[in-house]
């Protein structure tokens, strides 16, 4: 028993001595568990004996404990005397390129705690600096990954067979606040003296996955476009191969767009005839030579010949060399069957001519007057075959005013039906709830839904005003009546209207409003203008920030600045703005008729002035209105 007590004895003191040379973080635990190590040493015998080994255990720690203190002095002043430290001047350059490093690097060891996390991948993960160190790995894991890690190093040190060592690959990363967000993992293993660590980088991939999906929407947006195209649009590759067919082509074809995609499309859709004609066309067009017009057969879903004129031209890839024809065509089977038709009737009637003039060759005066006859009847011909071609491209223009027609229709039934309903079904809910507050003490509810009932009134005033406005100058019944009015006091009227607009903590400021400030233009007009842009500025502007309006006169002209700090508008959709029922996608959600803005371009075009914007996502817009000064005319 006793020998087995000294051995313990021995091991710790062993311990102790090469605990020495180790860090404080050691010597701290060893100063909190001395009675811990005791118990190691002596766990099963009485009191007494633990009392005794507690004493040697305490003397030897007091000895190792001086020791220590000692070399860490002596060590401390042989640094500061040589400026030599324990860190190698690799290790210091290693330490740097990891703690700056903009990709995570995450170490841990074969137990799953995380040894190492760099401050990027801390703070991809939503942790502090140095927080990561000693957690387990499992927390930067979704379910069930996060289950089943452990089980995972357990497989791969007994079998040796790596699943996902030394491979990158996208997985999900867990943050502190439990939020998942895509990332991309490469791991590699790292062998140290006496065991193994692996080692993470991470690479945060939400921004390019947020690319990916807009890109993705954009192009489904383009192929919809391409879709409701009434002609046949299609890209050939170098190969001859169909990289792009929309739905007209697919229709034609009888194929799906899947089927049709990667095929030849010369001996997909060419007759045979006329296959190597339109190869070395191809190939033409391939070398960047322009053809702009040609015409060809293709052949239908049921065998048919349909001809088709083409227009092309050619696409760059990003080292500017030729990646792809594309063509659109047009079917103008009907319209050749037309002509083919008209020059067989003249071919024919020429052949009557020249019998009808061999038999009445002795009839010289009935010869006259049927050759005048005929003459005028070829006339006739030809006028009808000009009246053909005039009203074919009447149809046309009259087909494209149809579709657009027919579009903004819709556009307006979609937005009408929608801003209408809302202001509506508040009017009908705050009259059904006043029918039930019958008492005397409930008028405050019924104020309150009266207030709610006299807003939805006056928005869809707003609309209908906007809508009269609107048909007003497509009539061209709306002109400029400029008249004299004072800046200033214009400028403070519109402020009072607008008043009511303005949200918690909204501040609208009016610059350069100098008293005395005469102008002669339309007053009506320039109001309008002003209500329209300052409430749309209140309207996409969240509670709390500044609204800016800055007048000035300048060189002729009333120039004025609508600036906001709102939610702006995307870069894409801006080329749209003034256009009639154009909402951006990120105000879908705001009530608004987009009509606004045509309205307002339609004002300043009748008062002969121009108004541009800039705008930036997230950080505001503004538009620069510039109003030519007319002077009042003076009576004599």
């Amino acid at each position: 028993m006793y020998g087995e007590t000294v051995g313990r004895i021995t091991f710790v003191i062993v311990f102790l001595i090469w605990s020495f040379s180790q860090s404080k973080k050691i010597s701290r635990h060893f100063r909190q568990f001395p009675n811990k190590i005791v118990q190691f040493a002596y766990p099963d015998d009485d009191f007494c004996h633990l009392t005794v080994v507690t004493l040697i255990i305490n003397r030897y720690f007091r000895i190792w404990l001086f020791c220590r203190n000692v070399y860490t002095r002596r060590t401390k002043h042989y640094n500061q005397v040589t400026g030599h430290t324990n860190k190698s001047e690799a290790a210091l350059r290693l330490n740097a390129i990891i703690e700056t490093a903009t990709d995570g690097i995450i170490s841990i060891g074969e137990d799953g705690i995380i040894e190492l996390a760099n401050p990027a991948a801390a703070c991809l993960f939503g942790y502090k600096a140095g927080e990561l160190e000693g957690l387990s790995v499992n927390i930067l894991m979704p379910s069930p990954h996060s289950e089943k890690h452990d089980g995972y190093i357990q497989q791969y040190l007994h079998t040796g067979k790596a699943k996902i060592i030394g491979i990158g690959r996208e997985v999900m990363g867990k943050k502190k606040d439990g939020t998942l967000f895509p990332m991309r993992l490469s791991i590699s293993e790292v062998p140290l003296e006496g065991r193994r660590t692996f080692t993470g980088i991470v690479h945060d991939l939400s921004s390019q996955k947020r690319v990916e999906q807009a890109l993705k929407e954009e192009k489904e947006r383009a192929q919809r476009y391409l879709d409701v195209a009434n002609t046949i649009i299609v890209a050939i590759g170098p190969n001859e191969e169909i990289q792009l067919l929309n739905h007209k082509g697919c229709e034609i074809l009888g194929l799906d767009e899947q089927q049709a995609i990667g095929q030849n499309w010369f001996d997909l859709a060419i007759p045979g005839d006329n296959r190597e004609e339109m190869r070395s066309i191809f190939q033409m067009l391939m070398k960047g030579r322009t053809i702009d017009y040609y015409e060809n057969f293709i052949q239908t879903k049921s065998g048919g010949l349909r001809l088709i004129a083409w227009r092309n031209a050619i696409l760059h890839g990003p080292d500017g060399t030729i990646s792809a024809t594309i063509s659109s065509g047009i079917d103008i089977t009907a319209q050749r069957e037309a002509e083919d038709r008209i020059i067989k009737l003249n071919a024919e009637l020429e052949q009557r001519v020249e019998a009808r003039t061999e038999e009445l060759a002795e009839a010289i005066n009935q010869l006259l007057d049927t050759n005048k006859k005929l003459k005028f009847e070829i006339r006739e011909r030809r006028a009808a075959e000009q009246a053909i071609r005039a009203n074919e491209y009447k149809l046309k223009i009259a087909l494209e005013k149809e579709k657009e027609l027919s579009e903004l229709k819709s556009r307006f039934v979609s937005m009408a039906s929608h801003e209408f309903r809302t202001p509506l079904s508040t009017i009908l809910s705050s009259a059904d709830l006043i029918e039930a507050y019958i008492k005397e003490e409930q008028q405050a509810k019924r104020l309150r839904h009266t207030t709610r009932i006299k807003s939805s009134v006056a928005n869809l005033t707003g609309i209908l005003n906007d809508f009269l406005s609107l048909s007003r100058l497509e009539e061209g019944k709306i002109e400029a009546q400029p008249v004299e009015f004072n800046l200033a006091d214009f400028c403070r009227a519109v402020l009072e209207e607008v008043q009511s607009l303005l949200k918690p903590g909204q501040q609208l400021h009016f610059e350069g409003l100098e008293e005395g400030i005469q102008l002669y233009l339309d007053k009506q007009m320039l109001k309008n203008i002003f209500f329209n842009l300052l409430s749309n500025s209140i309207k996409y502007s969240e509670a709390g920030k500044p609204i800016f309006c800055k007048a000035e006169l300048k060189d002729g002209f009333l120039k004025v600045a609508f600036i906001d700090q709102g939610m702006g508008i995307p870069e894409e959709e801006q080329q749209h703005l003034f256009t009639r029922f154009f909402r951006a996608h990120n105000a879908e959600n705001i009530q608004g008729t987009g009509l606004g803005l045509n309205i307002v371009k339609r004002y300043v075009d009748l008062m002969q002035g121009q108004i541009h914007f800039e705008s930036r996502l997230g950080e505001g817009t503004s538009f620069y209105l510039s109003l030519p000064l007319k002077p009042p005319s003076v009576g004599l």
